[in-house]
Parts: structure tokens; C-alpha cells; sequence
């Protein structure tokens, strides 16, 4: 945020002149100015409540904001002008416990009323030794809007308290920790039955599995070939429909000159003054981070978004003190807010994010993780594609559907780390800017990336949040937003992350995620007619292969290979088969084997060249080796599910080697 009062912000401790006249005009009956001017400059006073009143905000926020009085001095300064007790310590909390959260908004509307409590008012109600008191934020309530609740009658002096923004955090985690944090493990399950990943498979599943397992058996003992031809032909035809689908991206791709000039245009005709943006909330989850935390906060204040529109919450685990012990060592300015999260047996990352998401005060919420590094003016992007789709051209076929969800692409900074690094970045690449803008071309569902998801957060929340119990719970998200009518869209800015590189840990990491997608697809799968009448032929047949056909295809891939190998070392390989079936069996499996890869490469080139990343090509043939990688971590997950499916292995952050050069790299990029 552009600091008031100039380039540079003067606080003095001993002003003791009388403010000029023209001043003290404009200041006029505000409280403010009698009470501070004797610690802040007079013009800095002046500019913050015209600041203040021209954003709507309070001049409280502005002052503490800018770091020009801290949000403690500024409750003690206050509270002793007005004659109030404050709580500004943490040993200030004693004898208090929390009664409940009053709504009401900075104006003091609604105080008393006994619906729509929420915690992102101002007001928090405590109790001691039996008795009242409402508490008071002062990022919320100031000196002029504090005078409302003494004309109003309502309130009673001894029975009011002022409270700094943290200690009103900490009587929030203390008070609602119990109730929130069920809400956060169980809120989706309870609310909308079917639709977490709580119950691994039901009982019909089972059945079916079960059925056709023993149709299978019972098949290859009466008529092993006739058997094998169908699944093969099954199976080529689910093949076919993947590589179909990389064909279509990737001659449908838009040339990069018109993609440039068309972006160019878009943001010409969105740009948005600072005066008409919403509040934002950034949310990120944090574990054992503390590696990376300090980037991350230098990442997020790059943000080209006004500091006191940002509302940031860094999410952290209970036992992870280390990693709380860095973000407080790096001391951000107000906009950050730190959640922790109690311990619970069940941890993962969409549990985290849910028990924060009723702390978020933005209308749009975005999803960052640890290591990301988004482009400065991704929210901006963010906030005119969806004022864009409010209003949205009409045009024939055009999907109607409200926008819920803006994916932002996903990068890496550290390509060059090793051969993982350069197959992961090829990976992203053409998944972010091939496969997906194909699929919204479509008018199929998005499956979302784990980080960079833009969401109105009335919508996130009327859908259940994430689910728990999820491992890969931006997939489903983007599927279960598809079934409740909405649709995610493709938005072009570039965050870009590390690539994880350590075989060990790059495996934990596919192996979670490729849990994830099974679970994905057994829930939405437990109602298959419920799940084709929400999302229609087109989104259903897009979530099979997206999903299913994807899964088989990784299972299907090393078997497939070792088949060849079997049959290459027997000398068999390219005999001709003695029956037609024989032949249309080997036909299918080996142009499904030469066609998937040759598109697969075409697509990957493309886009590797829209990204200038020239020095990756000769890297392409090397494609199928990393896809027998994620065959492995496939297997492994399918394993998992079975033992324990609800399981979170953690991907290691700030582990390359080559980290200031990385941060130079995405300097130049973005």
C-alpha cells in the first residue's frame, strides 16, 4: 500500500504544538486528532482519515496498517483517552473466557442481533466471574464509530473493553477451537451426505468390484482369450480417449501472438482502481516450513494489491512450533494473521484451510502454498475475470454456468535442479497450458491445482469447503463445484513453485496425490446416475477420462511394457497374429503405443515453446521413463489407500541447491 503522507512516514514522541488552523478544521469533532497529536505528525493524521473515509475503512486500520503506531500503543492511547480497560497482553487474559462472537459490522449495525453470528465481526462477548463484557476490535471500531455505542444507550461503560486484533484472535481460537475444528474435520460429511471421502467405499461399491473381479476369473478360466481381447479392447478404447484428448489441445492451442495480444487487450479494458477492490484472503497452510517462510512472506507483500485490502492467514499446526517461531521472527505488517490450528488426530491440508475459511473477511479467498511465488498482479487478474463473467458475453455454446473458480497456472523456478526437476516442469507445462484450457474449451470440469485457486468465498462455503479427509482435495473440490452447478476457468497468471526433485520425496508426494484421484473417484462414483444428471453427458464423460481413464491408463502402462519386453526377448514380438482378433488386438495396443506418445511429445513442444523453454526439448523422449515413475507411485497409492487412505505425506519445501539463483529466475520471469 502507497504509505499516506508522502514517501515518508514521521512519527514523533515529543510534538507539542497545537495543530494550524486549516487542519484542525478538517479534523474537526474527531477524536483522533486531539488524542495523538502529540506522538504523530499532524499532516500524517489528516491524510489518514481522508485515507480512511475514501476507502471506507477505519482510520485505525490505516495507522496500523502503515506501522505508524502499533495496534498496542493504539489500544492503550485510546482506551486511556476514553476512560476503558484494554487487553492488549497476553497475561491481560486471565479470569476471561469467551461467551460468544455478537455480528455487527464496524458501524456498529446489528450488535444485538441473535442470528447471522460471525466471526469476522469486531465484537467478541467474554465472561468473567459471570459477568458481560463486549470486547471491542480496533481494526474495527475507532474513536469516531466508538462513539455510536455511547449515544446509542445500549452499552454501559464499565462493561466495554478494547482489545488489539491478536488478543481478539487468540480469544477466538481459545473460544470456537472445539466447535470449529469439528466443523473443519467433519462440516462436509455431515452437511452433505455422500460426498466426503469419510467412508472409503460402500457397500455397493464392493459389491461391483467384487462381481466383476469374479467375472473376470471366471472368464480367463473358461475362455482366456476371448477374455483378454475384451479388456484389452476396453482398455485401448479408455486409452484412445486420453490421447484423443491431448490431440485436441494441442491443435486447438492458441498461437502465442494472439494469446499475447488478446491477454494484452483483456487487461487494457479490466484494470481496476485501488479504491474498487474487494478485500482479498490469501490463505496458506504451513508445516514444518520454516525453511521457506520468510520467502513466502517476502512473495506475498510483493502482491501488487493494496496492503489493507490483503487479508492473509498463515495457517499453522499446533505442534509445529518451529515453523510459528519463523513466521513471528519475520514480524509482517497487520495484514498477516496467524491460525493455529489444535492438534488433531486427522491432518491434513483441507482440514487446515476449513478451520480457517471462517476467519476469511475477503470476498474472494485464493489458496497459496509454502513455496509458491505468484506473479505480483495475479489478484488484480483474478478480481477483473470475475467481474468479467458477471457480466458475461452471450455467445453460442458458451458455458452459462456462474464462475465459482479461477485456476492460475503452475510453474517452477527451479528447472534446472536435476532430470526430475526439467520432467516435472514439462509435466506442469503442458497440463497448465495445453490440457486444461483444453478441457475448459470443452466445457468440461477443471480438475484444480493444489495451490493458486481463486474462489468467491460465499460460493466455497455454501458447497461444504474441502473435504478432510481428502489427500488430494483440490480435485475433488473442482468436481464437486461442477456437480453443484458452478464452473472453474482457466486465469492467465503463472505462480510459479518448487519443483519437488528428491526421488523420495517427489514419490510421497505422487503417491498422495494419486490417492487423492481414487478417492476423488470412488466418492463421485457412489451414485453414478446422480452424478451424470448434475454434470450432464459432456462433464460426465469428461470426469471418466480425466479420472478413470487416467488411473488405468498409469496401472495399465508398466504391464503393458513388461508385456512387450516378454514378448520381444521371446522373439514374438512382431509376428503376425494368427486371428482377426488377434491382429485388431495388437493394432489397437500398438497404435494407442506409437500415437499416445507421438501427441504427448507434439503437445509437450508446443507448449514448451509458448513458455520459451527451448533447452527442455531435448528432454520430450525421455517422457515415458517419468511416466513409469508415476506408474510406481500409482501402485503405491493404491496400496495406501488400502492401509491407511486418509494419510498426508508431506512434501518437503526448500530443500534445492540452487535457491538464490531460483529467486533470480522467477525475478526475470515475472
Amino acid at each position: 500500500m502507497r504509505p499516506i503522507g508522502g514517501d515518508v512516514i514521521t512519527r514523533k514522541d515529543h510534538f507539542t504544538d497545537q495543530l494550524p488552523e486549516r487542519e484542525a478544521n478538517i479534523v474537526s469533532g474527531d477524536p483522533l486528532a486531539l488524542l495523538r497529536y502529540d506522538i504523530i505528525d499532524p499532516e500524517v493524521l489528516v491524510n489518514a482519515r481522508e485515507f480512511a473515509r475514501h476507502n471506507d475503512i477505519s482510520v485505525s486500520q490505516v495507522l496500523i496498517s502503515q506501522g505508524i503506531i502499533s495496534s498496542k500503543d493504539y489500544v492503550a492511547e485510546l482506551a486511556s483517552y476514553q476512560g476503558l480497560p484494554c487487553l492488549c497482553e497476553q497475561s491481560d487474559l486471565e479470569n476471561f473466557e469467551i461467551d460468544r462472537i455478537k455480528s455487527g459490522d464496524r458501524h456498529g449495525s446489528e450488535v444485538f442481533a441473535d442470528e447471522g453470528i460471525s466471526e469476522n465481526s469486531g465484537l467478541v462477548s467474554l465472561l468473567r466471574n459471570e459477568q458481560i463484557y463486549v470486547a471491542l476490535d480496533v481494526l474495527h471500531y475507532d474513536e469516531s464509530t466508538l462513539q455510536l455505542f455511547f449515544s446509542s444507550g445500549q452499552f454501559s461503560r464499565d462493561r466495554l473493553l478494547l482489545i488489539t486484533p491478536e488478543i481478539k484472535q487468540q480469544l477466538l481460537q481459545r473460544g470456537a477451537q472445539e466447535s470449529r475444528l469439528d466443523e473443519a474435520v467433519n462440516g462436509l460429511a455431515n452437511r452433505y451426505k455422500g460426498l466426503s471421502a469419510r467412508e472409503k467405499t460402500t457397500y455397493m461399491q464392493k459389491l461391483v468390484v467384487a462381481f466383476f473381479c469374479g467375472l473376470v476369473v471366471e472368464g480367463l478360466v473358461l475362455s482366456p482369450t476371448g477374455t483378454l481381447f475384451v479388456l484389452g479392447g476396453v482398455l485401448n478404447l479408455l486409452f484412445l480417449s486420453v490421447i484423443m484428448l491431448r490431440l485436441y489441445a494441442v491443435v486447438t492451442l492458441v498461437p502465442i501472438a494472439s494469446r499475447s495480444e488478446e491477454l494484452k487487450q483483456s487487461a487494457l479494458r479490466v484494470r481496476i482502481g485501488d479504491d474498487e477492490l474487494p478485500i482479498y484472503t490469501i490463505l496458506v497452510p504451513l508445516f514444518r516450513e520454516h525453511r521457506v517462510v520468510g520467502q513466502l512472506i517476502d512473495s506475498l507483500l510483493a502482491l501488487d494489491y493494496p496492503q489493507h485490502k490483503l487479508d492473509i492467514k498463515l495457517i499453522f499446526e499446533q505442534e509445529d512450533e518451529v515453523t510459528l517461531a519463523a513466521a513471528r521472527a519475520c514480524n509482517p505488517p497487520p495484514c498477516f494473521e496467524f491460525v493455529v490450528v489444535p492438534k488433531q488426530r486427522l491432518q491434513t491440508k483441507p482440514k487446515a484451510l476449513n478451520y480457517a475459511l471462517p476467519l476469511a473477511r475477503g470476498r474472494y479467498v485464493v489458496v497459496f502454498d509454502a513455496e509458491d511465488r505468484p506473479q505480483p498482479d495475479q489478484l488484480r487478474k483474478a478480481i477483473a475475470a470475475f467481474a468479467q463473467a458477471d457480466f458475461p458475453t452471450v455467445e453460442p455454446g458458451a458455458d452459462l454456468r456462474p464462475l465459482a473458480c479461477l485456476q492460475a497456472g503452475l510453474n517452477h523456478y527451479n528447472i534446472d535442479e536435476n532430470w526430475l526437476a526439467r520432467q516435472f516442469t514439462i509435466e506442469y507445462t503442458t497440463l497448465f497450458d495445453g490440457l486444461l484450457p483444453a478441457l475448459q474449451r470443452l466445457g468440461m470440469q477443471i480438475p484444480l491445482g493444489g495451490t493458486s485457486n481463486h474462489f468467491r468465498t460465499d460460493i466455497l462455503r455454501e458447497i461444504g469447503g474441502w473435504d478432510a479427509f481428502n489427500v488430494t482435495e483440490d480435485a475433488d473440490l473442482g468436481l464437486r463445484l461442477a456437480r453443484f452447478g458452478y464452473r472453474c476457468a482457466i486465469l492467465q497468471s503463472t505462480t510459479y513453485e518448487e519443483a519437488c526433485c528428491r526421488p523420495r520425496y517427489w514419490v510421497r508426494q505422487r503417491t498422495r496425490w494419486m490417492k487423492g484421484w481414487l478417492q476423488t473417484y470412488l466418492v463421485h462414483m457412489r451414485h453414478p446416475a446422480t452424478t451424470f444428471r448434475q454434470l450432464g453427458v459432456r462433464g460426465f464423460v469428461g470426469f471418466q477420462i480425466i479420472l478413470g481413464a487416467q488411473i488405468l491408463s498409469l496401472v495399465a502402462h508398466p504391464i503393458y511394457i513388461a508385456f512387450m519386453l516378454y514378448e520381444a526377448f521371446g522373439g514374438h514380438l512382431f509376428e503376425v497374429a494368427h486371428s482377426l482378433f488377434g491382429q485388431t488386438f495388437w493394432a489397437l495396443a500398438l497404435g494407442n503405443f506409437i500415437f499416445g506418445y507421438a501427441v504427448t511429445i507434439w503437445l509437450g513442444y508446443a507448449t514448451l515453446e509458448r513458455r520459451g523453454y527451448y533447452r527442455l526439448m531435448w528432454q520430450l523422449p525421455l517422457m515415458p521413463l517419468y511416466w513409469l515413475l508415476i506408474s510406481f507411485a500409482t501402485f503405491r497409492a493404491l496400496f495406501h489407500y488400502v492401509i491407511k487412505p486418509f494419510h498426508w505425506e508431506k512434501t518437503e519445501h526448500g530443500l534445492k541447491s540452487s535457491g538464490e539463483e531460483a529467486v533470480r529466475q522467477v525475478a526475470r520471469r515475472i
